[in-house]
């Protein structure tokens, strides 16, 4: 009762929620009608289907969303690792968080199996320590680039120290690219085979913050999103 009552609350108040009701199919072929009230939630994308006595709350695994209706409702992996890093909570950065160099086999694996992209970060053992997202310094940006990249990515960290001269020629157009920036941490894109170049995300300079590196990541998201298009276009 309380769940239905709450619902119809909702209802009543929703012509003060703009947008206007449409449909939903996912990607298991179950369509919703009429659905509103559409919210990002922690466990998928929440919304209200029905009308009266047949009203219900619905929560879809964002992993059985459409790619579009992803892009439609600003919630695939890469917009929920932005929201996710704009909550700024601290996190204990280890070097356990993503493949290192020498698992680059397992991480094509990984990235092959679920259909995704491999982020080379560039980094120093320096920075492995409790750091927030949004803040200036080389440990905050490995965190900004970890929550935003984590979901969407296979993350591969290759040490400074000792790990650059022995990446993939992919990686190396982007870490020796004019896009690199000078600055650690940055990120050099490729495909899972890593035979083909995507692009490279740079830190930011030296004065990068949250926003500053936000604000460089949606532009590369994009050209990831544009590099995955294509290539679907093309099988």
């Amino acid at each position: 009762m309380k769940t239905r009552f709450f619902l119809s609350l909702m209802l009543t108040l929703a012509p003060l929620c703009p947008g206007r009701a449409e449909d939903l199919t996912t990607r298991d072929g179950q369509t919703y009608s009429g659905i509103r009230n559409v919210a990002v939630k922690p466990k998928g994308l929440f919304f209200v289907t029905g009308a009266g006595e047949t009203a219900k709350g619905v929560t879809v695994a964002y992993d059985n969303l459409t790619d579009e209706d992803k892009d439609k409702y600003h919630c695939d992996a890469f917009e929920l690792g932005l929201a996710r890093a704009r909550a700024n909570r601290s996190m204990n950065l280890t070097k356990s968080l993503a493949f290192s160099l020498d698992q680059l086999e397992a991480a094509k694996k990984k990235a092959k199996a679920e259909n995704k992209m491999i982020g080379c970060i560039m980094v120093w053992d320096s920075f492995f320590v409790p750091a927030q997202p949004l803040l200036r310094g080389s440990d905050s940006g490995l965190a900004h680039f970890y929550e935003v990249f984590n979901d969407a990515l296979v993350l591969v960290f290759v040490r400074h120290e000792a790990e650059l001269g022995l990446v993939p020629d992919a990686v190396k157009a982007g870490f020796n690219g004019p896009e690199e920036g000078g600055f650690a941490p940055n990120m050099a894109v490729v495909t899972a085979d890593c035979a083909q170049f995507v692009c490279e995300i740079p830190y930011g300079g030296d004065t990068s913050n949250g926003g500053i590196r936000e604000k460089i990541f949606r532009e590369k998201i994009a050209v990831i999103k544009h590099f995955a298009r294509a290539q679907a276009a093309g099988k």
